[in-house]
């Protein structure tokens, strides 16, 4: 299960239809091209620093050996376990607001969380939240007046 992380624009409602979302978890493509990830999230100097360091533990280590993949597993496990986190840190330093951190299994269940929360906070503040409608009950009463416990009478048996 990951923690979402929902972040919306400055001066931006808590129920804005644009609040993003970050998961903050393992990211399989940050750890298999780390400076390609974070030029796709638009983390532009993070992006060109770790390609500047890729080159250069390839060219410091021009043979393969267990210090050169060590050290390039390390980079890559950097990124693929912060990458996230610092994405939402630059946001935030951008103005961006946290709002919630939401744990889920998936995006889809994070947004129905937080749509179900703002929601309800919504409603605590004064405005009236839709609710399905109670149904009546019926007793389950044999025409005798027993009480039946189930889905069959026993008729007294035992």
């Amino acid at each position: 299960m990951a923690s979402y992380l929902v972040l919306t624009s400055p001066s931006a409602l808590k129920s804005d239809d644009n609040a993003r979302f970050i998961a903050d978890k393992f990211s399989w493509i940050a750890f298999v091209l780390p400076a390609f990830w974070l030029l796709y999230q638009r983390q532009w100097i993070a992006g060109i620093t770790v390609a500047i360091l890729q080159g250069l533990i390839a060219f410091a280590v021009p043979e393969p050996s267990a210090a050169g993949l060590l050290i390039e597993l390390a980079l890559r496990l950097l990124i693929a376990l912060e990458g996230p986190a610092f994405v939402a840190w630059r946001l935030q330093a951008r103005g961006w607001t946290l709002q919630s951190v939401i744990p889920a299994d998936d995006l889809v269940t994070a947004e129905m969380i937080y749509d179900h929360t703002v929601a309800t906070e919504d409603a605590a503040e004064g405005e009236a939240i839709w609710q399905p409608p109670v149904l009546p009950t019926k007793a389950a009463k044999p025409a005798d007046g027993r009480a039946a416990v189930g889905l069959f009478e026993n008729y007294g048996e035992r």
